[in-house]
Formats: structure tokens, sequence, C-alpha cells
């Protein structure tokens, strides 16, 4: 008899045009989403890829031309580092868009570098990528306030929810299946699209796509939740359709406005301009001092190559010009430093308010789990900066000795790759997601309970 009144249930659901449309919306969505979302890794994949080949020919055409200063080679060549996208990054696109994934250095000051990014068409940022991560975060629940906003009202509307309450003696059981049909259909939808990402994706089904899974299922049943919630007050189709919209802006686009206007102004980056500064005229301002101004401090900052004295009756050498070079990295080490801090401080406010807002907390979940968030961008610039100062390390000496340039195996610096991700904060929003969810389904119950003529 259950099985029956389910199909009929089923039934009825399928025979409505906007449920077949909706379904269709979100296939077409989803699908498309996994599409456009391995286009564009693939795309910074094969940048990469061209540009280890670029960086070798590169640098076997400088060996030959400046095979007779080898200061003047560290000058021209460039020595790149690749922040090389996870097979996740194409499922949650995250900031790979905005911040550079590939960075080019020469052995000259890093501060004056390693912020440069390519040339993107504004209009193309502003709309943002499509990745299946949008499509479960702001497409599904969309779909589902249109499944289940009038699961109640179009029955009282229409005069049968008289007819079932006079003849049923737990009248609810027809909301709750109702309910459990358009669960089921949604995830099973939602587990097509996550079955196609993982094979057309070539996602591996370990614990990352259990914790990617879990946190998907429940921000769903959160919006359903939330649907029971609303539905709960008795209120007509109209009311209720306008509520759970108005939630849905709230939460997934008037919140998160707010917030990063207040993120821009409690987190301003001054520093960023006073970084360029500083760098510029740390560096500049040399060309107009003594000489052993420069390298009396470059040899506080390198105690180890006081070995190699610079020779006071020059007028020039590579030797004092890299000097100048990190006399400017160094005078701008105390801005960078601050705008470092300032970026840990605008990552660790937003993990803590996106707790309040589960769209944007699934959201900054699937970045942490695809490694295409802040802090994997933060990272990588710290990774830049460690491998410019080994670079350093290991040249500065060959460029005080005067070494010849074919006693360096060039061949060894192919380009640096870098790739990470994070999960240690997913239990926090998991547990949140857990409390957005039974918060709103048991007022949903306790409002039933309370109003008699809905039951």
């Amino acid at each position: 008899m259950i099985n029956y009144i389910y199909q009929l249930e089923f039934k009825l659901f399928f025979s409505s045009k906007a449920a077949r449309v909706g379904l269709l919306i979100l296939l077409i969505s989803g699908f498309s989403s996994i599409y456009l979302g391995k286009s564009f890794i693939v795309k910074q994949r094969s940048v990469i890829e061209k540009a280890g080949k670029m960086q070798q020919e590169h640098l076997d055409e400088n060996v030959k031309y400046f095979s007779k200063d080898l200061g003047l080679l560290l000058f021209y060549n460039k020595f790149a580092i690749a922040n090389v996208p996870d097979n996740w990054a194409a499922f949650a696109n995250g900031q790979r868009d905005i911040n550079p994934y590939l960075l080019s250095v020469t052995l000259l000051g890093l501060e004056g570098q390693m912020y440069d990014t390519d040339l993107n068409n504004p209009s193309t940022l502003l709309l943002g990528n499509m990745d299946l991560a949008f499509v479960f975060i702001f497409l599904f629940p969309l779909v589902i306030i249109a499944f289940t906003y009038s699961v109640l009202s179009a029955e009282q509307e229409s005069g049968v929810w008289g007819l079932i309450r006079s003849q049923s003696k737990l009248p609810l059981r027809t909301i709750w299946r109702k309910l459990v049909v358009r669960v089921l259909v949604v995830f099973a939808v939602f587990m097509l699209l996550m079955f196609c990402a993982v094979i057309y994706l070539d996602l591996k089904p370990d614990l990352r796509f259990l914790v990617v899974l879990t946190l998907i299922s429940l921000y769903l049943i959160c919006w359903f939740c939330i649907s029971f919630w609303i539905i709960s007050y008795g209120k007509s189709s109209s009311f209720n359709a306008v509520c759970l919209i108005a939630i849905w802006v709230a939460m997934n686009i008037i919140s998160p406005a707010i917030l990063n206007v207040w993120l821009t102004k409690k987190y301003p980056v001054p520093e960023a301009l006073e970084n360029v500064v500083k760098q510029r005229e740390g560096y500049h301002e040399k060309w107009d001092l003594d000489k052993s101004a420069t390298m009396d401090k470059f040899y506080q900052h390198y105690p180890q190559f006081r070995q190699y004295p610079f020779p006071s009756s020059l007028t020039f050498s590579w030797y004092w010009y890299y000097a100048m070079q990190q006399m400017g990295d160094d005078d701008a080490a105390l801005s960078s430093a601050r705008i470092t801090e300032k970026l840990k401080q605008r990552q660790h406010f937003t993990n803590i308010a996106s707790l309040f807002l589960p769209g944007i907390q699934t959201q900054a979940g699937l970045n942490e789990l695809a490694g295409s968030d802040l802090q994997n961008h933060t990272d990588f610039l710290l990774t830049l900066r460690a491998y410019h100062e080994k670079m350093r390390l290991f040249f500065y000496p060959s460029v005080f000795k005067g070494s010849k340039v074919e006693n360096i195996n060039w061949k060894q610096f192919k380009i640096k790759q870098y790739s990470s991700h994070t999960d240690g904060l997913a239990w926090q929003k998991l547990l949140s997601l857990i409390v957005f969810s039974i918060v709103p389904a048991l007022s949903g119950v306790y409002n039933f309970s309370k109003r008699d003529s809905l039951l």
C-alpha cells in the first residue's frame, strides 16, 4: 500500500511540467558546468606545460647570447613557478580565475615581480566561471524552492487539504511523502552529476570525495529544511515563494556582499601601495649612495658573503647591482609581512563569518578541498618567496666569484610546480550545516504541532 502511494506521488510529481523543466535545467546546467570547469583547468595546465618548454628555450638562448656575462644572463633570464591545479579544481574553480597561477621571476627584486598578473577581461572576471560547485550551491536551492513552496498551500488553495484531513488520521504524512519524493528526485540528480564528475574530471573516490559528498548533501538538506519551516506556517503559495526567494537572496547575494564591504573596510591593505613604493625607492636611491653603504647592509643580511669583498675601484659590477635589488626587498619586507598578515586575518574572519551563511561556507569548504581558495594562493606566494631565495643563494656566489656560464648545469632549472589543498576546517562546516538543518526542521515540526488547522 505504501509503495503504491509513493508510486502515485512520483507520478503526480513528474506529471507537472514545471517539475520536468526544473530537472532539465539542473541536468543541463550540471553537465555544462562539468565541461566548462574542466575546460578552464585544462587551459591552465596547457599554459603551464607551454611555460615549461618556453623557459627551457629561453634559457638555452640566454646561455648562448650571454655566455660571457653571468650577471647579465641572470638579469634577463626568468625562472617560473606554477600553482598546478588539482583535479578537484575543475569541480570548484574558486579564486583561480583572479589569482595568478603562473609567475616568472628573475634574480632581481622579488617584491616588484611577485604580484604581477596577466591581463584579463574585467567583464569575464565579473561574471566568473561556471563550475559544478556553483550549480550545487546557487541553482539547486532555487529548484528545491520551486519544488516545495506549494507542497501544502496548493492543497489548501485547491480545497483538497480539507478532504485529506477528513479522510486521514495523520494528514501530515501526506506532506512528508511529497517532501520525501522531492528529496529523492533532487538527490538522484545530485548523485548522477557527481558520478559524471568523478568519471569526466577523474576524481578519486577517497576521503576528500566523501567529505565533498557529505558537505553538499547537508547543504541541500538544509534548504529542504528551510522550505519545510516556511510552509509549516500554512500561508499562501505566493507568501511561501516570496519568503524562500528572499532567504535565498539574503543568504547568497546580499549577506556576502555586505560581508565583503565590511571586510574590506575592517582589514584595508594600504600596505600594497606602500610595498611597491618602498621596494622601488629602496632600490633606486642606492644609485645615489656610496656603494659601501649598500654593501654593508647586504653583508648584514647575508654574513656568509663577507668573503666576497666589493672592489672599491669598480664603478659598476653585478655584485653591487644585485645587492641593490636585495636592499629594495629588505626595505619592503615590513609592508610585505603586513600584507600577508592582513590576508590571513581576512581569511580567518571569512571562515568565522561563513559559519552563519550556509551557501558561503559550503563554497569556501569546496574551494579549500579543491585547493582553489585564498589560503592556497597565499601559500603559493610563500613558496615563490622561498624558491626565489633558494635561487639567490645558489647564484650569488657564482656571480661574486665571476664564474663562467658554461660551468653551471642549466638543465637542472625546470619550472617549479606547486600544488596543495587543505581540509582542516571541513568538520566545522559540516557541524554548522547540521545545525542549520536541525533548527528549521524542528521549528517546522513545532509549527505543525501548534496549528491544529493544518492537521
